[in-house]
């Protein structure tokens, strides 16, 4: 079968981490991929994904398109035509309705999911014209209940109308001791009684500002003369901002050492450097990092927001929620603290990559028939 992805970039984040890991499996499988970012190539310290896409023998196509050059869109109709796939496959809100317009003229069966649930101010416009191109694709997915029923709800689309295939994670290989020892001396929290980990993107969405407001209220729980590691991995627009908060926060509490090293594309495999993995996202479509920590044995503390109880609720236990949104600081740290006791377990998978693999695969072939 060939395949066509779409995707709004090839940079670091959730939705194509997915995206590398169903084309590899894809291909594992005898398919022919081709990949096609919406924007310009990312810049050397981010073509990881684009990189890792190449060597399992997919094609990659970069349309260019900017905000100053918006006809560039037509290159869309022309790839199309050229590669003249089975099947076309979009991710996220631009693509999914770039996808729709311009298969009006390709006629080709189309896929759409939503990886988010977009709580964004300023979307108005893009759910109308979601609701309003909806009869266009032949499949909507979205990877979690929760993304795929607030996706229904502010589109104003009947209940069920998008259809769930959760997100593929394999066990991450976790880091070497040495390795986690060697990192523990370079950031300096090897003298740590506890770590607490969190990873993702420097970005509003996922919570950290308000993960390093309640560290304070935490600080004042731990026991005398306890310190306690925080270790945040990730980059992303946020990052200068959250360094100031983060140096204002550990300035007023000496009991605790904050550290930001930046993205790692290893990320994942420090998990096991953490006693507990934190997640305080203001809303969520999935949660990729989140399974990540149940594939790894982590306990974790995360937020209410969207798919992450949903996701708790299939691994059983080993988690605690807080809703940021409306508990009091002092509450939450109090759940905080004892969660810090929690202790490791046996890693829990939620959905494979190759289950993953299988039902878009199941997916294809019915709109081939």
């Amino acid at each position: 079968m060939k395949l066509l992805m779409i995707l709004t970039e090839l940079a670091h984040g959730g939705a194509e981490k997915v995206v590398l890991e169903l084309v590899r499996r894809l291909r594992l499988h005898g398919h022919d991929v081709t990949v096609v970012s919406l924007t310009p190539e990312p810049p050397p310290e981010q073509r990881a994904i684009p990189d890792a896409l190449l060597a399992c023998g997919a094609k990659l196509v970069f349309l260019r398109l900017t905000k100053g050059t918006p006809w560039r869109i037509l290159s869309l109709y022309r790839v199309i035509r050229m590669e003249n796939p089975d099947v076309i496959h979009t991710h996220l809100m631009h693509p999914n309705l770039l996808g729709r317009m311009v298969n009006v003229l390709t006629r080709k069966p189309l896929v759409n999911t939503v990886h988010i649930a977009e709580r964004r101010p300023g979307k108005g416009l893009f759910f109308f014209l979601d609701r309003l191109t909806f009869p266009l694709c032949d499949v909507c997915t979205a990877v979690s209940n929760a993304a795929a029923r607030f996706h229904e709800r502010k589109c104003g689309l009947k209940e069920n109308s998008i259809r769930v295939i959760y997100n593929g994670s394999d066990p991450v290989p976790q880091a070497s001791p040495e390795t986690i020892a060697s990192l523990k001396r370079e950031w300096e929290v090897e003298s740590c009684s506890k770590i607490i980990g969190l990873l993702g993107r420097l970005d509003p969405q996922k919570g950290f500002d308000r993960f390093l407001t309640l560290l304070p209220y935490l600080s004042r729980r731990l026991p005398k003369e306890r310190t306690l590691g925080v270790v945040l991995i990730g980059d992303g627009p946020e990052r200068e901002r959250l360094r100031q908060q983060a140096a204002e926060v550990e300035a007023k509490c000496s009991n605790l050492r904050i550290r930001m090293p930046g993205y790692r594309k290893d990320g994942a495999s420090l998990m096991t450097m953490f006693d507990l993995f934190a997640m305080p996202s203001r809303y969520e479509g999935y949660g990729l990092t989140l399974a990540e920590a149940f594939s790894a044995g982590i306990p974790v503390f995360c937020s209410t927001a969207d798919s992450l109880p949903e996701l708790c609720a299939r691994i059983g236990d080993h988690f605690f929620l807080a809703d940021f949104d409306g508990e009091a600081p002092d509450s939450i740290a109090e759940r905080l603290q004892s969660a810090l006791s929690a202790s490791r377990y046996e890693g829990r998978v939620i959905m494979t990559n190759e289950e993953m693999c299988r039902a878009y695969l199941a997916l294809y072939e019915s709109l081939r028939r």
